[in-house]
């Protein structure tokens, strides 16, 4: 039971950091956000320290020493807040209604953050002593805009650290309230094609003449994938690394079903050749690419007959390991070219969030699969990959760590959306959790120094 005082003292927090507007986007208040971040960890024990990115401040505290180095990974930064007449309540204020608290951050990530925080506070109220192991706080400010800094940060900033566990910014609850574990994350690589065929628009009859950059750009898209989702690039598949039997296990047992997927997203088109048997082993598996959206031309009301001069289609990539984003963007550029598509320009925007997956059978995962049953009274769902991305391929390439994902962010929670939400009894369960995974990497961080000064050694903590 989380002692009153604790939940009073959480929620003020929270209330705090929701009413500073921190949205990298727009590079507001992340100066602002970061000195609160920074003094929050301050007054709870850690040597906290202010770093400059490219867009935002990066908040770090450190504390404690041992055989064990464990990383928490958060954020400050929200998404914009648009569209505002959407929000039920001021975006930027923390308001409860029904036993949720909404606002922008609440859940992304603010309160995975406070949650935690609290967690940690609760720990050292109960265990005052010196920490038996080594532990990095990292509060991104840049993460809602790809954290462009991250990885020269943690370059410089941490050379020569090897972690052991990176607990990752979010994690998640189903719509029943079981919590799942996320041991992965896919990558994702975003680009933008564009075409001109003419100095301005034209006349629409001249299009017996002149060829239209829509439907050229119609056309390269079709040349990209099939109707099953199966990209057609060549060597696209070529570097994948086959899941783990594991991994496939878990994948095999969807977790939902096939139908409550539907219902939940209102998806009426299934791609070809999936079904409700591997539809969860795609999501977790499979790369896939996405049209984001076309534009050129006249697409106000009525009929405007003309043939465009310009257009452009986004598009993205999720990835899965072991495909590396700047390999696939050379695979695109020599698909177009040898498909015909020499003249359409290829512009990319984002190929820098490589893939990575941990192994499900690390112990961190299984001490947390325990503590978090304990505490949200519900079975445990461990997902060897999320199906969306995160920058978190730095933790695993230059620090060495597993990447878990263990949070509060439920599948009504409205992220990157108006009325974005947390359920304050799982917030409530997340601070008393939080508290016993710290008290449970203590006890793992002792074992290992009583091992290490003993005549047998063991590996495994």
């Amino acid at each position: 039971m989380l002692p009153q005082e604790n939940l009073l003292r959480a929620r003020e927090d929270l209330r705090h950091l929701v009413e500073i507007p921190s949205v990298s986007a727009r590079g507001e208040c992340l100066s602002q956000c970061a000195r609160a971040v920074h003094d929050l960890l301050a007054q709870s024990g850690f040597e906290a320290e202010i770093c400059a990115g490219e867009i935002g401040p990066f908040v770090v505290g450190e504390t404690g020493d041992g055989p064990l180095t464990v990383i928490v990974y958060n954020h400050y930064d929200v998404q914009p807040e648009e569209p505002v007449s959407l929000w039920h309540s001021p975006p930027f204020e923390l308001s409860e209604r029904d036993g949720r608290w909404y606002g922008r951050g609440v859940a992304d990530d603010k309160g995975e953050f406070v949650s935690r925080l609290e967690g940690w506070r609760l720990f050292r109220e109960r265990h005052p002593g010196p920490l038996p192991f080594r532990l990095i706080w990292l509060v991104d400010g840049e993460e809602e805009i790809g954290s462009p800094s991250l990885e020269a940060f943690l370059k410089a900033r941490f050379s020569g650290v090897q972690a052991e566990i990176c607990w990752w910014e979010y994690g998640e609850i189903d719509s029943s309230g079981r919590p799942i574990i996320l041991c992965g994350f896919k990558g994702v690589m975003a680009v933008e094609l564009r075409c001109r065929t003419a100095r301005a628009d034209l006349h629409s009859s001249l299009g017996a003449v002149f060829d239209n950059p829509l439907w050229r750009l119609a056309a390269a898209i079709a040349s990209l994938r099939d109707k099953s989702g199966r990209v057609l690039i060549d060597g696209f598949y070529d570097t994948i690394r086959q899941p783990a039997q594991q991994e496939r296990d878990l994948a095999g047992e969807p977790p939902f079903s096939f139908d409550s997927l539907v219902q939940a997203t209102g998806g009426q088109r299934i791609l070809d050749g999936i079904d409700a048997a591997n539809f969860y082993e795609a999501m977790n598996f499979a790369p896939c690419m996405n049209v984001n959206g076309f534009s050129g031309g006249y697409a106000g009301e009525g009929a405007k007959t003309v043939l465009p001069s310009e257009g452009s289609v986004k598009i993205d990539f999720r990835l899965v390991p072991d495909q590396d984003p700047q390999q696939v963007v050379s695979l695109l550029r020599a698909h177009l070219d040898r498909h015909g598509f020499e003249d359409i320009e290829l512009i990319v925007h984002d190929a820098n969030v490589r893939p990575v997956r941990s192994a499900t059978d690390h112990w961190f995962i299984q001490d947390a699969r325990e503590l978090l049953e304990r505490h949200f009274g519900q079975p445990v769902i461990v997902q060897p990959s999320s199906p969306a991305s995160g920058t978190s391929h730095p933790f695993v390439e230059q620090l060495g760590a597993s990447i878990v994902g263990i949070g509060i962010t439920h599948h009504g929670a409205m992220l990157h959306s108006p009325n974005e939400n947390i359920i304050v009894e799982q917030f409530e369960a997340m601070i008393t959790c939080s508290a016993a995974l710290f008290q449970r990497l203590s006890e793992r961080a002792s074992g290992i120094r009583s091992r290490e000064t003993s005549p047998m050694k063991g590996d495994t903590p």
